[in-house]
């Protein structure tokens, strides 16, 4: 069997990813959608073409999305330790 990932799932992979570096660089939030996205949109756009710009306005790096993305992290990251600490 072949897994189909969807763009939407790459998306928000991607929403994750960027937020972890957002995380541990101290920077804040609101560094996702005024810099990170605008600057890899113009690279895309320059280095494939427009129609890849597409792609990347799927993937959320608004300052509450990347604050719920590190939320949802760190939450996890608090049960891994509690899971392992009991078991």
């Amino acid at each position: 069997m072949k897994s189909a990932v969807t763009v939407s799932e790459k998306a928000l992979e991607a929403s994750y990813h960027v937020a972890k570096l957002i995380a541990r660089q101290k920077k804040p939030h609101t560094v996702g959608e005024t810099l990170i996205k605008p600057a890899c949109m113009e690279i895309v756009r320059l280095v494939l073409g427009p129609n890849e710009v597409k792609e990347l306005n799927k993937v959320s790096l608004s300052a509450d999305t990347v604050k719920r993305r590190i939320h949802d992290m760190s939450s996890d990251i608090l049960g891994t330790l509690i899971k392992k600490l009991i078991g």
